[in-house]
Parts: C-alpha cells; sequence; structure tokens
C-alpha cells in the first residue's frame, strides 16, 4: 500500500508531549495528529491509480484510530501519575492534511476527498473524567475550505466518540464538521464538475449518521450517552467564509431522503435541550426548533443563548431564497435529485474518462472564460422561510425558555450574478452581501450605575430585531412575533466581505474553521 508513517515512535513522542503540557499546567492540550505520506512514483511499474481505492481510506482511517487512542492513554496515564494535576484540561486535535513523497500526483482526483475517515474501535477509548473541553478539526496548508484541497474530511461520529469517554465534558468545539453544502466554484470544468466535487453519497450518509447517534446514543456511541455536563457548543457543519464562490444556479440534491425529517436538524434540536449556549452554522430545517407541544425533557429550557447561521440552501435541495425577479432553477416540489448508490459516490478504479479528463485539464487549466459565479439569491421565498420562522418564535416562549437572553437566525446573500443574468432593474449593490436575520433579545438586563452604587436600571423589554430589507412576514407569523416583544428594523449593510473580526457565542474566533 503506497503509505508510509511520518512518525514511527508517535507513541512515546506522545507520551513526553503529554507529562511536559500536564506539568506547565497548560489548559489546553493540542496534538497536532500526521496522516501517513501518500507515495507518487510516477515511474513505477503500477503507478499510483487516480482513484483511492476503499482500503487504503481504511488503512488511513486505522492509522488516525491508533493516534486518538495512543493520546486518550496518555493523557489518562500522564495525569494519574503527577502530584498536584490540574482540576480540569481541555483536549484540541489538529488533524493534519495529507501530503505526498516526493510531490503531488499528477492526477488532481488525489487531491480532493468525500469518504469520512471513521474511528475504528472507539469503544476502546479511556475515560478522562477531568476533560472539560474538546475540539476536533482540520488543519490546512493554505487551502480553504470551499475546495479543502488535500484535506480528509471525519465522520461526524468521530467527535461524538470521543465526546462520550469524557465524562465531565462541558464545552464541543466543532469549527467545521467538514460539510461542504455547494461545489466549489473554479474556473475550470473539469476541477470543478470532477476533481472538487463534493459527492452528493457520503455527505447525505455522514448527515443520516449524526441524526442517528444523537436520536439513539447508546447504540452508535459504544453503548454510552452524551454527559448531562455538556452545557455549550459550538457546532460549525459547514464553514465560514468572508466571500463564498459559488453557483446558485446548480441542482443540489436531497439530502433528507429516505428519512422523513432532515436528520441533522432533528438531532441538533435533541441536543439543544442539554446546552445554555448552541451555537450552529448548518443547513437545517423548522424541525431544529422543539415544538411548544412537546415534553417538558424536549424543551430548551437550559438555553440561555442560542444562535443558527442558516445555509439558504435547504437540505431537501430547494432554496429559502430566489432570485429578485423570482428566479429558482432546478426547483421541484419533491425537493432536489434523488441520490443514488452508483452514480454519486467516488469511484475507486480508473476508467478511460479519467485519462481524457486529465487531458482536458493540461490543456485548458484555468479558463477564466469557462464559468462565471452566479450568487443571485437575494429574495425570500416567502412558503419556506416562513415555517422556518414560525417554529423559531413558538421556541422562544418564557415558559419553555425562562432563561434564554437572546436568541437570533440569520444567513448572509450575496449578489453576484453571472453575466448572463439581467440585473439594471433591481438596482442591487453589484459584488456585495448583507446579513438577513431576525434576533430576539428577552430583555437588556441591568447595568450599574457609573458611580459604582450597586443599585442597578430597570431592565429593557424584550425586543425582536428585524434585519430584512423591505420584506415583512405574514400577518400569521408576525403575531407570533409580536407576542415577543416589540419589534426593531434594521437596515441592511451591503459589505463586499464578511468580517474576520467575529466570535461565536462560545468566544472562537470565525475566521480559520481550519
Amino acid at each position: 500500500m503506497p503509505l508510509r508513517e511520518t512518525d514511527p515512535d508517535f507513541e512515546s513522542e506522545l507520551r513526553e508531549k503529554v507529562k511536559a503540557a500536564l506539568n506547565a499546567k497548560f489548559g489546553v492540550f493540542e496534538y497536532d495528529l500526521p496522516l501517513p505520506l501518500l507515495l507518487v512514483d510516477e515511474y513505477a511499474e503500477k503507478p499510483l491509480p487516480c482513484h483511492e481505492p476503499a482500503e487504503e481510506t481504511i488503512a488511513i482511517s486505522a492509522h488516525m484510530s491508533v493516534r486518538i487512542r495512543t493520546f486518550y492513554e496518555q493523557i489518562a496515564a500522564a495525569y494519574n501519575g503527577i502530584e498536584d494535576p490540574p482540576a480540569s484540561i481541555g483536549i484540541k486535535l489538529d488533524i493534519q492534511p495529507q501530503n505526498f513523497d516526493p510531490e503531488e500526483p499528477g492526477c488532481h482526483h488525489r487531491r480532493y476527498h468525500s469518504r469520512r475517515l471513521q474511528l475504528h474501535d472507539p469503544e476502546t477509548l479511556p475515560d478522562l473524567p477531568f476533560v472539560s473541553s474538546l475540539a476536533i478539526r482540520s488543519r490546512s496548508y493554505g487551502s480553504d475550505a470551499e475546495n479543502a484541497t488535500d484535506i480528509r474530511p471525519l465522520s461526524p461520529l468521530v467527535p461524538l466518540q470521543c465526546l462520550v469517554h469524557l465524562p465531565a465534558v462541558q464545552e464541543w468545539n466543532a469549527p467545521w464538521l467538514w460539510e461542504r453544502p455547494m461545489p466549489a466554484s473554479m474556473p475550470s470544468r473539469v476541477m470543478r464538475e470532477h476533481y472538487t466535487w463534493p459527492w452528493e453519497g457520503p455527505l447525505r450518509d455522514a448527515r443520516h449518521e449524526f441524526g442517528a447517534a444523537i436520536m439513539d446514543q447508546e447504540k452508535h456511541l459504544c453503548g454510552k450517552r452524551i454527559t448531562a455536563s455538556l452545557t455549550r457548543a459550538a457546532l460549525h457543519f459547514w464553514p465560514f467564509f468572508s466571500r463564498p464562490r459559488h453557483d446558485q444556479s446548480v441542482a443540489r440534491p436531497n439530502l433528507i431522503h429516505p428519512a422523513d425529517k432532515d436528520p441533522v436538524s432533528v438531532g441538533l434540536c435533541k441536543l439543544g435541550a442539554q446546552l445554555s449556549l448552541f451555537d450552529v452554522r448548518a443547513v437545517v430545517t423548522s424541525d431544529l426548533f422543539p415544538s411548544p407541544e412537546a415534553s417538558t425533557d424536549q424543551q430548551w429550557s437550559q438555553m440561555r443563548r442560542f444562535r443558527l447561521e442558516f445555509h439558504s440552501l435547504r437540505p431537501d435541495g430547494r432554496w429559502y431564497f430566489v432570485g429578485p425577479g423570482g428566479e429558482d432553477p432546478h426547483d421541484s416540489e419533491q425537493g432536489g435529485y434523488k441520490i443514488s448508490d452508483t452514480e454519486h459516490y467516488p469511484r475507486e478504479t480508473d476508467t478511460d474518462e479519467d485519462m481524457d479528463l486529465d487531458a482536458e485539464y493540461g490543456d485548458n487549466p484555468d479558463d477564466e472564460y469557462d464559468h462565471d459565479l452566479d450568487m443571485f439569491r437575494t429574495e425570500p421565498c416567502r412558503e419556506r422561510i416562513e415555517p422556518l420562522l414560525a417554529a423559531f418564535a413558538k421556541s422562544l416562549t418564557r415558559d419553555n425558555m425562562p432563561s434564554l437572553e437572546d436568541a437570533e437566525i440569520f444567513t448572509h446573500l450575496w449578489w453576484d450574478p453571472s453575466d448572463d443574468r439581467e440585473v439594471e432593474e433591481y438596482g442591487l449593490p453589484m459584488r456585495k452581501g448583507h446579513r438577513w436575520g431576525v434576533k430576539f433579545i428577552a430583555g437588556r438586563g441591568s447595568k450599574k450605575q457609573k458611580d459604582g452604587d450597586a443599585a442597578a436600571a430597570a431592565p429593557t423589554p424584550p425586543v425582536v430585531q428585524w434585519q430584512v430589507g423591505d420584506w415583512r412576514p405574514s400577518e400569521e407569523v408576525m403575531s407570533l412575533f409580536e407576542s415577543l416583544g416589540r419589534q426593531e428594523w434594521l437596515d441592511l449593510e451591503w459589505d463586499k466581505y464578511r468580517s474576520t473580526a467575529g466570535h461565536d457565542l462560545l468566544g472562537n474566533s470565525e475566521s480559520s474553521p481550519i
């Protein structure tokens, strides 16, 4: 197999690093987990195939699994072996990108991955009752998350399987759960439609794995459950983009089928019942929010602050937003196209088409005129966005969320249409975007007076802040929000880029998911 370890002494190296970190009272211990080198010999009798066979992916999963297990074991041994250990520590796993020896392969299929790495034998991980926070993310060497060059995505089960072996964990950070809901928009057709394509089958399967694991934890998570001590989570399924580059005219798959409800939304809804701080970036439906009629244990009764950045694409392949003239290509009431077990998974064997694709890319690697951006969805589709808004409003009642301070849902919309679209009549700022959403502030709380007196000013009443431009919800939906408090209407703020200075509710920087 064309793989070679770069850390043959990883066990002893980890032992020394963990001991040093604990003795130095480091609050968070980071482990940069290297993947094996992929050996590239263009002159070998049997050259490296374009497509990665399943046994290679399994071997790399095994490589990663051994190191995660050793990491846990060395932390347990070191913590129990020192006289004055810290009361708690955080752990952070950084998965390194795929590297090559001696050079990158000639075929770009090897640079982009859709198959998810799995954690083998997760039940053998030791419990670490002194760990208070977990973060797992991918590192890159200059790549971004839009095309994810040399980044191997992990199954969402991996962080969950690591999490359930932390019986006192309080915080879970997932800066990117390896979703790419949209294909990368790149000049070359071959690069865009073949090499970098985010295969629909693995994307759908990962979402269903996540939902199933949350809903039936003992079955899917080593016979364990997520501990009730977990109260803070930042789960970002797709990554932060200061300026995305997407073609919103392409057809997208139905990621819900064959389920009746979106597994990710349903799973997040259940997880939210134990959280006080919940920051989500995901492709979701209204099933994310608990119904007011649901049982008490299903309500978000502990929630203090909630923030959702929802994708303008729904998981069923339809969109929450259309063009300013109602443009909505490929839309169907049945949702996006069905995912096939034969057509929508990465291949394992080379075909004659691969040689043709390599030749086409070699002749035309960066044709700037081959493809345009087409980001044109700026107008809410009332029949699709209002159920999401209504579910959000209904979940916010004081009886169900007595400790709530604020909650918001928002997305970012961009106006960067292709040259084929008629744009003059709309008068929108070209190549810019804005935030679109609604925020509920339960009451701005009390503030100490300037003279330092402990006497507090009276809290301000609840307010709902809308940032939706000239659009207004229907009377029925509006009445739900009016029952929550006073309404404020904020102006849209158009800009070429999103600010990279923001933070999520847990204080993590939003600008670097990888």
